[in-house]
């Protein structure tokens, strides 16, 4: 087991860890959240920091926190791209041997490697793994406390890590964190036969007391940022899920969770639904009886999660995570039944030539380019790492026979396209997005210690915020250039008539509109 554990380590380690730092901020919502832990280091405020000179944290400090705590360790106390992004590497790594350890004893080593290794390549959670945002922390809270408490009956001290998960998840996302995961259990409790009362006095002095700990942070945060604190954490708890909000957040109609989840499962959404047409997977699936363990568990969470979030106008892919390691349970099934059709070994076979061709293609579009997109070139010494997959082609297509494990073969595809991906190419195509060399253009005009006012137009909630985090937290923000005072320096989408300056780029990351830096006259 211990061997399994390390092996399984290294492997996703390997996909995420070593390449956290190679890719610089290129969406607004990364900086956004580093920028909070920077504000703490910076101000010793670990409750209600100040950013972007008045902006108070619109969730709660747990992912800020995780990253100035790294930043500390690993960086001598500098938040940067790769402490920002740790957090949610660390989370993924974990929340998949915690799941490796749930199926392993149940469906055997096979099936728990094909789980685990289908939920890291999927590409909605492969996406997460190394991003800046809170949603990987919380989905791993959320999928530990659900695994804690589908095992409280083998060991007590499961209750402990239910509620130290479940806390985590509140202190990272809000309640719902705590909430949901219990609710999701809670019926698979009575669907599997439980009495209401007793599921009923198994999750409520769990979810109660999950709300200890962050009661002291809200208590604080309340003290410190008063009525206006308490308004934005209604806004954000309640308001988002009744519709109530003053302002749109990601509204999209139902069916929107439908296709994020086809979309998200990518790449292994395609062989499922084929499979499906397959008599052998229908007639299986009529005659499939959910037993009262995992199966029935995974189908209720992931069902549960769905429907839930279906409901609130907000929706946004990454509120489904938590549904990916159970649906992944699913995909590893319906591929099993159709192992040894004619549809998995051409899957692999497309997988395979793809491996070899993709990595080859897009070496030579990173030194020729590609029409008016840009591309950062692949230096020499990650040539290796982007022809892993090339290898990996080569060797099924040249070596393979037909009786081979095609679902291993085609898991082995995807999983060293994916850590090629992160090694060489998503520097390559989205570091040029970044508005870096803008803000390096910004510090060396302006001194240090000056403050850059920045106008957004028609967006009160937008900010600059890549171009702050790589200026070290000095921006403010302005209604209009009237609230500038005079000779300040400034960056806007449009120059004021008669005023000069300087076009640092004509499509911001952040707010996809040009940026403009001069002085106010």
């Amino acid at each position: 087991m211990k061997r399994q554990n390390i092996i399984l380590f290294i492997l996703l380690g390997l996909l995420f860890l070593p390449w956290l730092g190679e890719v610089v901020f290129n969406t607004k919502g990364e900086p956004r959240e580093a920028i909070v832990a920077m504000s703490m280091l910076d101000s010793g405020d670990w409750i209600l920091p100040v950013s972007y000179g008045e902006d108070i944290p619109y969730k709660p400090p747990m992912f800020a926190w995780l990253i100035a705590i790294f930043s500390v360790v690993f960086n001598g106390g500098v938040v940067n791209e790769f402490t920002s992004r740790l957090p949610s590497a660390l989370a993924a790594i974990g929340m998949l041997i915690a799941m490796w350890h749930l199926i392993k004893p149940r469906l055997g080593a096979t099936r728990a490697w094909a789980v685990t290794l289908v939920t890291a390549t999927s590409f909605e959670f492969f996406r997460s793994a190394s991003a800046c945002r809170v949603d990987m922390v919380l989905t791993a809270c959320m999928v530990g406390a659900i695994i804690a408490l589908y095992n409280l009956d083998k060991h007590k001290l499961n209750y402990l890590w239910a509620t130290l998960l479940l806390s985590g998840a509140v202190l990272t996302k809000g309640p719902i964190g705590a909430l949901l995961p219990c609710l999701a259990m809670g019926l698979y409790f009575l669907f599997r036969g439980d009495n209401f009362f007793k599921a009923l006095l198994r999750l409520v002095p769990v979810c109660l007391a999950s709300f200890l700990l962050p009661a002291l942070w809200y208590y604080g945060a309340w003290i410190k940022g008063g009525d206006g604190f308490l308004a934005l954490a209604i806004e954000e708890n309640i308001g988002r899920l009744t519709g109530s909000m003053s302002y749109d957040s990601h509204v999209n109609p139902w069916w929107y969770n439908i296709t994020s989840l086809l979309a998200g499962m990518l790449p292994w959404t395609v062989p499922v639904v084929i499979a499906l047409c397959y008599r052998r997977v229908r007639q299986t699936l009529k005659k499939i009886k959910l037993d009262r363990g995992l199966p029935l568990m995974s189908w209720t969470v992931a069902l549960t999660i769905l429907v839930f979030y279906c409901i609130p106008e907000s929706k946004r892919s990454v509120y489904l995570l938590p549904c990916y390691p159970f649906l992944a349970y699913g995909v590893v099934w319906v591929i099993d039944t159709v192992r040894d059709t004619l549809l998995m070994r051409y899957t692999t076979r497309v997988l395979a030539v793809l491996a070899v061709i993709v990595p080859i293609t897009a070496l030579i579009l990173s030194y020729t380019g590609l029409g008016h997109l840009r591309l950062e070139s692949v230096p020499a010494w990650r040539w290796p790492l982007a022809l892993i997959p090339t290898m990996a082609g080569l060797w099924w297509l040249l070596t393979r026979r037909a009786e081979a494990n095609a679902n291993a073969g085609a898991i082995l595809m995807v999983f060293t396209m994916m850590l090629a991906y992160n090694a060489a190419f998503a520097p390559m195509v989205l570091n040029p997005k970044s508005d870096r060399p803008a803000a390096e253009t910004i510090a060396h005009i302006v001194k240090q210690d000056t403050p850059v006012y920045g106008i957004v137009e028609g967006d009160r909630l937008l900010r600059y915020y890549t171009i702050n985090f790589y200026l070290g937290d000095r921006m403010l923000r302005a209604e209009s250039i009237n609230d500038v005072p005079h000779g300040a320096w400034m960056i806007a989408p449009t120059l004021p008539d008669g005023v000069k300056g300087d076009t640092l780029t004509v499509k911001s990351c952040d707010t996809r509109a040009p940026i403009i830096l001069f002085q106010r006259p």
